[in-house]
């Protein structure tokens, strides 16, 4: 019975350590599975994806990016204070900081992520709300799909301002502070 047991998990652990896969995000994966709900991991990880779809877009539409690329667009962008800001805030889970040397990697993660499949939905939302999302009742799960369906129901339209974001940022962090000082 052992025996069976090892070979289902073969195909998985050779996987797992022929790849250059990080072994505590793959555990922080699984135990945000494990917990039939979701880890801050998986949330950070979503959120992620739906700010660079959003921001993208709004860079996007914007007058001044008129007739310029998206490599240009996603690389200056990847270059500004606000991006160093919002990476490392949403990075900070996993201990990994913005790092000079790595632009031309982050712009290739964005654009990757831009033309990814998974990410359709989202880009068709964002360009109908001009790279916003319309808030109103909103649960910790809903994605832009469900966004989208709301949008359709004439939901309040929120347009942040990047020093208000920035304000934000600086609560959650201090928040953050606080809990750690908290349960230690």
């Amino acid at each position: 019975m052992g025996k069976v047991a090892k070979d289902k998990w073969d195909k998985v652990i050779e996987y797992l350590t022929h790849s250059d896969r990080d072994p505590q995000k793959v555990l922080n994966l699984l135990k945000g599975c494990d917990q039939g709900k979701e880890s801050n991991y998986d949330i950070n990880r979503a959120s992620y994806s739906l700010n660079i779809i959003a921001i993208v877009t709004q860079k996007q539409l914007d007058p001044e990016n008129k007739d310029k690329s998206l490599t240009h667009i996603i690389r200056q962008w990847v270059k500004s204070k606000d991006f160093i800001q919002f990476y490392n805030l949403m990075k900070e889970h996993e201990k990994i900081t913005w790092d000079k040397s790595k632009l031309e990697d982050y712009t290739k993660q964005l654009k990757d992520l831009w033309y990814s499949k998974s990410q359709s939905k989202n880009k068709e939302y964002f360009k109908k709300t001009d790279g916003f999302i319309k808030l109103g009742a909103i649960s910790s799960k809903t994605n832009a799909v469900n966004l989208l369906e709301n949008h359709r129901k004439g939901i309040e339209e929120l347009r942040p301002k990047a020093k208000i974001i920035e304000k934000i940022f600086d609560k959650i962090k201090k928040n953050e502070r606080r809990s750690r000082m908290i349960t230690s």
